[in-house]
């Protein structure tokens, strides 16, 4: 079965890789931090373990300022979404990159409008944070993603083995 997905993830690269002017080393790299930090967000509990709690060895990303920096600046995610859109396309990806994007995009303008959200315990509890870990969630589901996962085991996945109650 290791090697069906060797080879899919092969079949995958030599795809999407071909596009003109590609660099197939910053799309790779680019794709793993967008998995790597929706994985995160999807997390029950990881921002909170690192933001409230001042918990170590999880994130580099300490505060809610530095999710933006890293996938709004760093990774430039509304402005890759352009340029891998033929990529992402042949991933089947397009549609739930797009959602993260514009779920992220909701929750910076909801922190921007509502003051109450600066307050970091509150934005994790909002409706506005449950529905970008909801786009979260779908970037780390989709197939063609599964052989990039970052497979971490120091953070729980919203909805997996949690208890009747817990967010």
């Amino acid at each position: 079965m290791k090697s069906n997905s060797v080879d899919k993830r092969r079949m995958i690269s030599e795809d999407v890789l071909s596009v003109p002017r590609f660099r197939p080393e910053y799309f790779k790299y680019w794709l793993d931090g967008i998995i790597g930090t929706s994985e995160l967000i999807a997390s029950s509990d990881a921002f909170r373990r690192t933001w409230l709690e001042g918990e170590t060895g999880i994130t580099s990303i300490y505060c809610y300022d530095e999710l933006l920096e890293q996938l709004l600046g760093d990774l430039r995610l509304g402005e890759h979404l352009v340029q891998f859109a033929d990529a992402l396309f042949k991933l089947g990806a397009v549609d739930a990159v797009t959602a993260l994007w514009k779920a992220l995009v909701s929750v910076k303008e909801s922190v921007d409008e509502h003051r109450e959200l600066q307050d970091q315990a509150v934005l994790l509890a909002s409706e506005d944070w449950r529905n970008l870990q909801a786009a979260a969630m779908r970037v780390i589901e989709l197939p063609s993603f599964k052989p990039h996962g970052t497979g971490r085991k120091d953070i729980q996945i919203q909805g997996e083995n949690e208890r009747e109650g817990d967010v």
